[in-house]
């Protein structure tokens, strides 16, 4: 074994694992951006379904205690798709915060100034659109103002209704709470 490897060795070495690297995280970062956008428009797909059962609920005059059942279970079906799009979107921004981190000191050490300027670029270019990131988790939120609605205006609930509204909040406060990530991560 020829422990002794040439300065020239060791740069291609090292810079097979820099392409290897970039390339591995690109397409993990190329898939999981694919994966969030379908969480985000089965968050919608099932909203729509939900909006329109309930109009079909209430056109077949459908018992009012049924409703309220139905109408109390939708914020927890997507507060489940919301734990999917919160994990995926937590390891998505993990990728950037790993480059930030890892490769980025590597890089200005190894070519003496500062690479991936592209961060702050980037950076400056989405900042008119930050608004538009917030509404991406609208469909995850808005179906929790259904039990806090019901309950504020003393809808007739059902014991196990009132437990399931409260269920309902917990889980909002929940997501609320994965939801900071977005304040945590690297700019």
């Amino acid at each position: 074994m020829n422990i002794n490897i040439k300065n020239s060795e060791l740069k291609k070495g090292e810079e097979k694992w820099f392409k290897l690297e970039f390339n591995n995280l690109h397409n993990e970062l190329t898939a999981r951006i694919v994966y969030l956008y379908k969480t985000i428009n089965l968050a919608i797909i099932i909203w729509v379904v939900f909006i329109l059962a309930f109009f079909a609920m209430v056109i077949l005059d459908t018992d009012k205690k049924i409703i309220y059942s139905f109408l109390l279970v939708v914020p927890i079906v997507i507060d489940l798709v919301a734990f999917v799009y919160q994990t995926n979107q937590n390891s998505l921004e993990s990728i950037p915060r790993y480059f930030h981190l890892i490769i980025k000191p590597r890089l200005d050490k190894k070519y003496s100034r500062d690479m991936l300027q592209w961060e702050r670029f980037f950076a400056k270019e989405k900042w008119p659109f930050r608004l538009e990131s917030i509404t991406k988790v609208l469909p995850f939120i808005l179906p929790s103002i259904i039990p806090i609605y019901l309950l504020v205006e003393k809808y007739p609930l059902e014991n196990y209704q009132t437990i399931i509204a409260w269920v309902d909040i917990l889980l909002l406060v929940v997501v609320l709470e994965n939801f900071r990530y977005k304040l945590r991560r690297v700019k």
